[in-house]
């Protein structure tokens, strides 16, 4: 197998091995969330403002693919108004929360509270 193959034109690339970097790693960030929707986005930091209500954040099940990490970050800072966000999905997978079980659904409830999530291919875990 090379080293390092894939279809360059689509931003696509495989390591065989260890991947080093020196300098800095940009990751993906998505348009800023501000009311209740399904994300299918392919960035991994979703952040969400919750200054005009409480928030939804519905992750697709194309997202369902071993190994894709999502980092969701509230923005807005609204819990003491009530205004919270809940994480779901869109089919059968669930989400791991803290020492919680699997869930159909997760709620953030700190300010500027943030959770980091992996697929295993089945479910979302906290990281």
């Amino acid at each position: 197998n090379p080293l390092i193959h894939g279809d360059f034109s689509a931003a696509t690339l495989k390591v065989n091995g260890s991947l080093s970097v020196t300098g800095s790693m940009n990751m993906g960030v998505n348009s800023t969330i501000t009311s209740s929707s399904t994300f299918n986005g392919t960035a991994t930091i979703i952040p969400v403002n919750t200054s005009g209500g409480a928030v939804t954040l519905t992750i697709d099940s194309d997202q369902k693919v071993a190994g894709r990490i999502l980092i969701i970050k509230d923005i807005g800072a609204n819990v003491s108004a009530g205004y919270y966000i809940t994480i779901g999905t869109e089919g059968s997978e669930q989400i791991n929360y803290t020492s919680d079980a699997l869930a159909d659904t997760i709620q953030l409830t700190s300010n500027y509270n943030s959770i980091t999530l992996f697929c295993d291919g089945s479910n979302w875990y906290m990281i």
